[in-house]
């Protein structure tokens, strides 16, 4: 099967099924505007991704009817991702109402969901209207599909209609923000889970900036982006405005935006981070 494919941006619909093609599928076809692949009755194998879902954000139907296919070593197993749509999202979350707001962060807001099988997600809804805010879909979208952590946020999928809506379905996290459990008279956290918390996210923090092919900045390390599952673990998340460092850019000099109150008086990388790091780790252990 030729690579080019992926070459073709405004192709929708792939239909190559029954025709005996042998080989791999070219990696560049899950980068594309494909809303439709069928290749079954063909003798495909090797690897899939995992993450369709951002690779193929328009993709309402997948076919492939391989026996050798498999899914990409230390990625979620591809069953896992499932699509969901604009009816869906409304639906799980009354219309995006107030009720279900979880939080709202520079381009976006989030809300928590529950299909009609039960299961819950958070979904962050951007505000297309806001500068900025195309950008930083784009690049939580890239991010997210390129990292794999258990104390980094995961995605479910994404939901996108050209210029209207766009949206990520992350994991739900039952225990809030970090944020939540500082700063609440409900909350409190004890010595060892405060340490355990610094714990997950330096790890998060290590893997993305030193076990990741592309070192990741994330940008905007608080409170308010550590997130807490049923068992108190910390996952880090908001990605709207990290950066992926190219072979080109230096961890040192790189320029950083962040929130005020978090963000070091300087404007390189190393400066900011442990600044960052420093300020969070201190609120976080009292």
């Amino acid at each position: 099967m030729p690579h080019q494919i992926g070459n073709l941006k405004h192709l929708e619909l792939l239909n190559l099924g029954f025709n005996n093609i042998v080989g791999s599928i070219p990696p560049a076809i899950f980068n594309s505007t494909l809303s439709s692949i069928s290749l079954e009755l063909n003798h495909l194998s090797g690897h899939l991704p995992s993450d369709m879902g951002l690779w193929l954000p328009n993709l309402e139907y997948l076919y492939l009817g391989g026996p050798f296919l498999t899914i990409q070593e230390d990625s979620t197993p591809l069953g896992t991702w499932r699509r969901i749509s604009y009816h869906e999202l409304h639906q799980a979350t009354d219309g995006f109402s107030d009720r279900r707001l979880l939080g709202n962060g520079s381009y976006g807001s989030v809300y928590q969901g529950t299909l009609l099988d039960g299961m819950e997600f958070a979904v962050k809804v951007f505000k297309l209207e806001l500068e900025g805010a195309f950008k930083s879909f784009d690049v939580e979208c890239e991010v997210l599909r390129n990292i794999r952590h258990r104390n980094l946020i995961k995605i479910i999928s994404s939901c996108s209609n050209d210029l209207d809506f766009k949206a990520l379905v992350l994991e739900f996290m039952s225990n809030g923000s970090l944020d939540k459990w500082l700063y609440s008279n409900n909350h409190s956290l004890d010595i060892l889970q405060r340490l355990n918390i610094m714990i997950d996210v330096a790890s998060a923090l290590e893997y993305l900036h030193h076990g990741n092919a592309t070192p990741v900045v994330h940008c905007d390390l608080k409170p308010s982006n550590v997130l807490l599952d049923e068992d108190m673990v910390a996952h880090l998340s908001d990605f709207g405005i990290a950066k992926l460092l190219s072979e080109e850019d230096s961890m040192i000099q790189t320029m950083t935006m962040a929130t005020i109150g978090y963000m070091a008086p300087g404007d390189t990388f190393s400066y900011n981070f442990f600044f960052s790091f420093t300020i969070n780790a201190s609120v976080a252990c009292g």
